[in-house]
């Protein structure tokens, strides 16, 4: 199966002062198939979100190729940030229907698709809230709405449970699963949590310490919905953990 997105010798550096790089990530060479869920982690620093801002064509300046199929557009990407994102002088409805204005859409087709995104994520009582009135949570799923508003063929999702409470975080877990499921999309996410990624992956890329390159990648054959108190569950923990450990 031919790949819907992939790197080849991805190279970034970051100029600290005039004459003087850091190199960040070195030779990254990734191939993701058309439905797949596929997890980055790594340690701090390691550069996870910059391929990721590389794959979704938010960063160009790097070395290497980024190669998507042809019959994928830059309308095709959605994007979840870590820190939600929101326009703050936008209602709900206004922050989901924000990404598809400007695509000739006819205003009754914005009305339906918001009013799709706002029950799918349980929203409909918020549509005319502004983010600082919600919950960490709250801002979150309205994010994600926005993304999928857009009926994105490829959804990049930047560590976007970091900034949540443990049971919120597992609940919008649980969703993303559901939606990815539902609409068949192809999901790549960056993680800090190895426990989150494997919960999530298909497979999972295990990235080194600055400059990042890839240590393995991991296939993630545990059984859905996850049993993350299986013996396998743990085996496949620990392997990556190893991988992780300082030498």
């Amino acid at each position: 199966m031919k790949p819907i997105i992939k790197t080849t010798n991805l190279t970034k550096f970051y100029q600290e002062a005039p004459g003087k790089h850091l190199l960040a990530l070195e030779n990254i060479d990734l191939s993701i198939t058309e439905g797949e869920f596929f997890v980055i982690v790594g340690p701090s620093g390691s550069g996870k979100s910059t391929i990721l801002r590389a794959l979704s064509g938010l960063d160009t300046d790097f070395e290497g190729q980024v190669y998507t199929l042809p019959s994928i557009n830059p309308s095709d990407l959605g994007f979840v940030f870590q820190q939600f994102a929101l326009l703050p002088w936008l209602t709900v409805y206004e922050n989901i229907e924000l990404g598809l204005i400007g695509r000739n859409i006819p205003e009754a087709e914005r009305k339906e698709v918001v009013r799709r995104e706002l029950e799918q994520f349980g929203l409909q009582k918020f549509s005319e809230s502004f983010p600082h009135e919600l919950s960490g949570g709250m801002r979150q799923r309205v994010g994600i709405a926005r993304a999928m508003a857009t009926d994105p063929k490829i959804l990049f999702l930047d560590e976007p449970f970091s900034e949540l409470d443990y049971f919120s975080a597992e609940t919008l877990r649980r969703e993303l699963l559901e939606i990815w499921h539902k609409r068949k999309l192809t999901i790549i996410m960056v993680s800090h949590i190895i426990q989150e990624a494997l919960e999530l992956s298909d497979r999972i890329a295990v990235l080194s310490g600055r400059p990042g390159h890839v240590l393995k990648i991991i296939n993630n054959t545990l059984p859905r919905p996850r049993n993350l108190r299986s013996p396998e569950f743990y085996k496949l923990e620990d392997k990556i953990y190893s991988l992780l450990k300082p030498t």
